[in-house]
């Protein structure tokens, strides 16, 4: 067999010609496209992360593009890597997918933060603070973004979705109001919360003493009273502001001008889940018997600590429902202690202790109240 003829070599060189120069323009096309997508300019044409944006644009890291803290190194291999998922929400963005308003939280590494800021410096924060940076950053191996993860975008989501619901829904307007809001921020906004602190100072990561952090301590007179550590839940029930002001509930608790409840007072603070994740002194060997008439009196201190029901979020593990015993309403004629003993030997104790448990039998048949059958 001859070779192919010229003219069909030619049309098969021009096909690969053609191939490789749409590829070529491809590559340019995409490379040139994806370079104007990472420009913080174009941020807020995806409403996923306007709020992002604007809440940028009045911080003191303005002048510094998104990818310097977001974009890793511009080796190529990292390069493609990251053009890949900004294509792929890019997309998800034009199919009306993604999820508003946006909560992902790319949060800068620490070299990222090096390059700009050294983890020697000395800090002197305002007031009766006490932050030893360099000991945070070098010795316990704090990452920086621990304590100033919303030094920049300043919990943007969350006060978007407070501005929406200031709006009635209405996003434009909401926009709008969460710029406003922005534009009047002070210093004091940007400074990390004290929850951010007791993340890790929950006595047992770090001390949860206030003088570990605090130069003066104004400890409110209730609080010296020797019974403080038993009655004051009914202060925190009558305002959990007065708790929060100094024990301050985590980042993602409560939104920013939110009224805090009860539940995100306590459960949203490591400083009273420390205790409330115990079991009481109060509930003692007999409480499952005796629990209905706490609860009767104080069903809302109940559930600072249990849940009615299953709850997917805010519950405190290991800590019993009222649902896992009382998923099946059970009512016992006036009569049944005194003919449930008749019952128990005929039908057996298996029913009784999907509530009841031995104790239950002891506190009765053990005190002398009630004799053995």
């Amino acid at each position: 067999m001859g070779d192919a003829p010229a003219p069909r070599r030619l049309r098969w060189l021009g096909y690969a010609v053609a191939i490789l120069g749409i590829l070529v323009a491809a590559y340019f096309i995409s490379d040139i496209a994806l370079s104007r997508v990472e420009q913080p300019s174009y941020c807020p044409r995806c409403h996923e992360v306007r709020a992002q944006y604007l809440a940028w644009k009045v911080s003191s890291h303005s002048q510094i593009n998104c990818l310097t803290c977001h974009g890793g190194d511009n080796s190529s291999l990292r390069r493609w890597a990251r053009r890949r998922v900004e294509a792929r929400n890019y997309i998800i963005h034009l199919l009306g997918k993604a999820k508003y308003p946006y909560q992902k939280n790319l949060v800068p590494e620490d070299q990222v933060c090096g390059e700009c800021h050294s983890p020697n410096r000395e800090v002197t924060p305002s007031g009766d603070l006490i932050i030893p940076h360099r000991k945070h950053t070098t010795v316990t191996g704090t990452p920086c973004a621990a304590c100033h993860v919303d030094v920049v975008h300043l919990r943007a989501a969350k006060r978007l979705e407070v501005a929406i619901e200031k709006a009635g829904g209405q996003q434009e307007k909401a926009f709008q109001i969460l710029a406003q809001e922005l534009q009047h921020l002070g210093p004091k906004d940007r400074l990390p919360l004290m929850g951010a602190c007791m993340g890790c100072h929950n006595g047992k990561k770090a001390p949860d003493k206030c003088a570990i952090c605090h130069k003066k301590l104004d400890i409110p007179a209730d609080h010296k009273a020797k019974d403080w550590v038993y009655n004051h839940g009914t202060k925190a029930r009558q305002d959990i502001h007065y708790c929060v002001y100094c024990h301050a509930v985590l980042l993602d608790v409560a939104r920013p001008g939110e009224t805090i409840t009860l539940l995100q007072g306590v459960r949203g603070n490591p400083f009273c889940v420390n205790c409330h994740s115990q079991r009481p002194v109060t509930h003692g060997p007999d409480f499952k018997l005796k629990h209905k008439f706490r609860a009767q009196e104080d069903l809302e201190g109940c559930l600072v600590c249990h849940d009615a029901e299953k709850r997917d979020k805010m519950s405190l593990r290991g800590v019993v429902r009222c649902s896992d015993c009382h998923h099946t309403p059970v009512t016992h004629p006036p009569n049944y202690r005194r003919i449930h003993p008749n019952i128990v030997m005929r039908e057996g104790a298996g029913q009784c202790f999907k509530c009841h448990d031995t104790t239950s039998c002891s506190y009765c048949h053990t005190s002398g109240r009630v004799g053995l059958p």
